[in-house]
């Protein structure tokens, strides 16, 4: 841990992630709320995350292209400067009638963070050594463990306090906090020589065929395009159970919202430890190796927790959850990373939200259909089913190649075909 925050670049980028996240989760916790009181309808607070959301589905992809063409440093600081600033408009929301300036700042807001996401993703293999880059994937999954449970408590303190502006506020100023200690990042930067062409017709046409080649570079390398198909599995399982936990903990097991929260919290708790086991342990094992025995575990887990619906029993199971499902992503991470050459990374991670998007829309909607028609019980099973299915993948397919599989780069031409 101390290493990896030796390196200056990392430490700016970690702190200043670390502080900014803090601010979302207090804002995450006191939007819903200060929805719902404005008026009165669950439906308004729903529209609000769906909103949000939407443009991971749209514009992520696209943004991966234009991190690849961008300085990502800038990327970075300028994203997170727009975000603050947007964040500030709602300010001048005060009554029912004004909340479509909320979605709309949800809107800008969410796209603007579809460069960041990239970016940061494709940066972090520059500021730190071959060796540390797990260290420094489980330090960010680590952050964002410890700001779950931090921007929550003091999102509520603060919000009962000082009011809920008192939050908007403070969350503006984590984002401006964190583009300051980013714009000190030094990172190296290759302009792109098709950047200084500006007819636009060429423009278009050049982004769309380096779109293309993103994809393609996924498609042509093994390990990378096996990773992406197990994300999928995964990922879907993950959405189910968002939606089915809910009815599953009230249901079957008779719980009330006391007990869903010390679910969460028993997730978040298995996340800490597994952050801080891969920081120590976690370059000592090859990421592929890694990915289908965590997946294994989780859903083995879902198993045991439909069979042993208490909640002595469901919470320590959790906490080994947490564990298992924060390992099984910095080690994607990772692999993405290495199997990814430095100038594709942005549409490859671009690419990942997209796909991460498309997957956790599917599988809420199936968990919310058929949770009615098959009950929570039949949906958390499914949920077990598809982890197991990622496990399976990853045990046939994140296989080391018998040669290095490093994938010359597409030219432009070769996705007009």
């Amino acid at each position: 841990m101390i290493r990896v925050l030796r390196q200056r670049n990392f430490l700016l980028l970690w702190v200043g992630q670390f502080i900014s996240m803090i601010g979302d989760w207090m804002l995450y916790l006191a939007l819903p709320f200060y929805i719902y009181n404005l008026t009165g309808s669950p439906q308004a607070t729903g529209l609000m995350f769906f909103i949000a959301n939407l443009p991971r589905l749209i514009f992520s992809s696209l943004a991966g292209v234009f991190v690849d063409r961008w300085n990502r440093k800038w990327v970075m600081v300028i994203s997170d400067l727009l975000r603050g600033l947007l964040l500030l408009l709602i300010l001048f929301v005060r009554s029912p009638e004004w909340l479509w300036l909320i979605y709309l700042v949800a809107l800008a807001q969410s796209i603007v963070g579809q460069f960041f996401f990239p970016a940061k993703s494709a940066a972090i293999p520059q500021m730190v050594t071959k060796n540390d880059l797990v260290a420094a994937n489980s330090m960010n999954s680590l952050s964002d463990a410890v700001t779950r449970l931090l921007g929550a408590i003091l999102g509520g303190v603060l919000m009962s306090a000082l009011g809920f502006y008192a939050v908007v506020v403070i969350d503006a100023g984590t984002f401006l906090f964190s583009a300051l200690l980013l714009a000190f990042i030094v990172l190296p930067f290759k302009a792109n020589p098709d950047q200084h062409n500006f007819v636009l017709r060429d423009q278009i046409s050049i982004i769309w065929k380096e779109l293309l080649n993103g994809f393609a570079v996924v498609r042509r390398t093994p390990l990378l395009a096996a990773s992406f198909a197990v994300f999928s599995a995964a990922i879907l399982g993950d959405s189910m159970l968002i939606v089915i936990l809910t009815p599953f903990v009230k249901e079957t097991m008779h719980g009330d919202a006391l007990l869903l929260g010390s679910i969460f919290t028993s997730l978040g708790i298995g996340g800490l430890i597994a952050g801080l086991l891969m920081i120590q342990f976690g370059s000592k094992i090859a990421p592929r190796k890694i990915i289908p025995w965590a997946l294994l575990l989780l859903g083995g887990l879902v198993f045991l927790t439909v069979n042993f619906p208490e909640a002595t029993i469901v919470l320590p199971l959790m906490v080994i959850a947490g564990m298992g499902a924060i390992t099984w992503m910095i080690a994607s991470q990772t692999l993405m990373q290495q199997e990814t050459s430095d100038e594709y990374r942005g549409r490859v991670f671009g690419t990942l939200g997209t796909l991460t998007a498309l997957m956790s829309l599917v599988g809420m909607a199936f968990a919310g259909l058929g949770g009615e028609r098959l009950g929570e019980v039949n949906m958390m099973k499914f949920v077990g089913y598809f982890y197991l299915l990622a496990s399976l993948l990853g045990f046939l397919f994140l296989r080391k190649p018998k040669q290095p599989a490093r994938v010359e780069t597409p030219r432009l031409e070769e996705t007009i075909d």
